[in-house]
């Protein structure tokens, strides 16, 4: 029996690393066609364990089915569970024997302690560390085996294979853990890479690497605001630059505390940012970015009591290139500097907004 264990051990090893691949992200999935893929995957791993079986009596056999179903119930949650479950039960049943009401109802037992265990563990709103975890794994395999005493002469049974499958069942599950946790271990690196290389570390938001790969999704609805604060050079000489990084973090704080949802604003370079607007229309833009300047203006820096100005280029994406959008966003953006600045352009608006003061000469307000 031992022997047939320790194959199923290698199956169950097998099995991890192809559970591995289907971890695509971080955060984990939770639906869709990985998680489902993911749920197969145990519930093959299950049915293919009971091809390797210790027979410890007739009709009554020994494998690590329990294994697959007490991750998939303890990570995947009641839908995995029960998925993983009712594919055990159903292939069991097909093999038949004296041994097919041992395996449900230990089945059952194993789904409702593990049900039981994850909901405890998701009340405790911390994630449980791994040996925590293990010992979890191990309770919930507790159940398996137990229903050999009501068999005639199932004590001898049970005294015969209850600690050799259990032994055999937590190393299996100690192996899916290791095998996984290293593969989320992994994704959750290179979310956190991804994440840093895609901000700007100095202000928080997107940078110009992220606007780069939205700008190529820009839907004929959409519009790009180039944003630029007035007289930044003056702004750093005055006060530092150290203060200037400051107001550059302020500004692009505000800008995004102004944004509609589903807008992203993004720092361009040096004191010019980006805005794009999904779904603005030509009729909305000019509020809209009114409201990101006025946003900007309309109260002082925290880190020096002065106001400063933003200037504003817009253009509607239309059916132009995404080139000719930047550019007919930039060539606002200029438009609106040489007419006084702290003022919002909107590519081919005949319109000339009115002068508005702007904060020149950084003094305190």
């Amino acid at each position: 029996m031992l022997q047939t264990l320790f194959l199923n051990l290698c199956v169950v090893v097998a099995c991890g690393f192809v559970l591995g691949f289907t971890y695509r992200a971080w955060p984990v999935e939770t639906r869709g066609r990985w998680y489902a893929l993911r749920v197969a995957v145990l519930a093959i791993s299950a049915v293919l364990l009971m091809q390797f079986p210790a027979t410890i009596a007739p009709g009554i056999i020994a494998d690590l089915r329990a294994v697959p179903l007490v991750f998939a119930v303890l990570n995947g949650g009641p839908v995995a569970g029960i998925a993983v479950a009712g594919a055990s039960v159903a292939f069991r049943a097909l093999l038949g024997g004296t041994g097919v009401p041992v395996m449900v109802i230990s089945t059952l037992g194993m789904l409702l302690v593990g049900l039981a265990v994850r909901r405890w563990e998701v009340k405790q709103g911390v994630r449980t560390p791994w040996p925590g975890r293990l010992l979890l794994s191990v309770i919930t395999l507790l159940p398996n085996g137990m229903p050999l005493l009501l068999l005639p002469g199932g004590s001898a049974l049970f005294a015969q294979a209850y600690l050799p499958v259990l032994l055999f069942s937590a190393v299996g599950c100690a192996v899916l853990k290791v095998v996984v946790g290293t593969r989320l271990t992994l994704l959750r690196l290179l979310n956190t890479l991804q994440g840093e290389a895609l901000l700007d570390p100095l202000t928080g938001i997107a940078n110009r690497r992220q606007f780069d790969r939205d700008l190529i999704h820009l839907q004929a609805d959409d519009a790009l605001l180039m944003v630029d604060v007035d007289h930044f050079k003056e702004f750093n000489d005055t006060h530092g630059h150290a203060l200037g990084d400051a107001a550059l973090h302020e500004v692009a704080r505000r800008l995004g505390e102004t944004l509609r949802r589903g807008d992203r604003a993004y720092r361009y370079g040096g004191e010019e940012f980006a805005v794009i607007l999904r779904g603005v229309g030509n009729a909305n833009v000019r509020a809209v970015a009114e409201r990101l300047r006025l946003g900007v203006h309309r109260e002082a820096l925290q880190c020096v009591p002065v106001c400063v100005s933003v200037s504003v280029g817009a253009a509607i994406t239309g059916q132009g290139a995404v080139g000719w959008v930047v550019q007919q966003a930039d060539d606002a953006l200029y438009m609106a500097k040489a007419q006084g600045r702290n003022r919002v352009v909107v590519s081919g608006d005949p319109t000339v907004p009115a002068p508005v003061p702007e904060s020149r000469h950084w003094v305190p307000v």
